[in-house]
């Protein structure tokens, strides 16, 4: 591990006593133009990930891996190196049901390649290296592209085992690409004692930054509206630093 050097990108964002930065298009970056076209309309086609106990899908989820290596002592876009793996396996260092490994589908080529896409993971390296007391030298980066569906009557749980965290550094939980035709999906974070200290419902290009080592979250059901099939689309990513 090496000193830690202050970033100038995304503004030196830091946390504050809390732990957490609530993200939104001033702070990070959001899909524009046909990026934005193309990504909302990939969620489509997301492979089903969960089920309720009536055979309804409630989930949909496509998966990346990166290895991000930092390889100088002042971080600027031309000193991150950033690998995709290729690899499908999901494993969390949780005590739960979440430590067992799942095999999910690869995020579209079409997706991984787009401008967004590819800010969206570097922001979340300048975050995290912004909010480590040193630079770490390697990351380790799981992204989900996630879509809930609600039905009438029908909720959707992204959150099925509670309160949590997610065995991470670091995590985005949530960033809103799209929520339709629904309520609900309340963001939540609990302190370690998982006393609640934040709750808000992120719309559409807001998101949260967290540290997942010390502190908890959870986002309530969605709930379908107007008895319409209802859903929420979203990207999260789990941070480990390997070295």
């Amino acid at each position: 591990m090496r000193s830690f050097v202050p970033l100038n990108i995304v503004n030196n964002i830091k946390f504050k006593n809390d732990r957490f930065l609530y993200l939104n298009s001033r702070n990070f970056p959001s899909p524009v133009g046909v990026d934005k076209y193309i990504l909302m309309n990939s969620f489509n086609n997301l492979p089903i990930d969960l089920k309720n106990n009536k055979g309804f899908p409630t989930r949909c989820r496509r998966y990346a891996n990166y290895i991000i290596d930092i390889n100088k002592k002042y971080i600027d876009h031309t000193s991150i190196n950033i690998v995709y793996t290729g690899k499908q396996t999901f494993i969390q260092n949780v005590n739960d049901d979440r430590k067992n490994p799942r095999k999910f589908q690869c995020i579209d080529k079409n997706i991984k390649n787009m401008h967004f896409f590819n800010e969206f993971i570097k922001h979340s390296v300048y975050l995290t290296i912004n909010n480590c007391n040193i630079i770490p030298e390697k990351l380790n980066l799981h992204v989900h592209q996630i879509r809930q569906i609600c039905y009438p009557y029908v909720d959707s749980h992204n959150s099925p085992e509670g309160i949590h965290k997610d065995g991470s550094d670091f995590i985005i939980s949530a960033y809103v690409i799209n929520r339709s035709n629904i309520v609900g999906g309340e963001s939540m974070i609990y302190d370690n004692e998982k006393k609640l200290i934040y709750k808000n419902t992120l719309n559409i290009d807001n998101g949260i930054f967290q540290d997942d080592k010390n502190l908890y979250h959870y986002v309530t059901p969605i709930k379908s509206v107007e008895n319409c099939i209802g859903y929420r689309d979203i990207l999260g990513i789990d941070i480990d630093i390997i070295s």
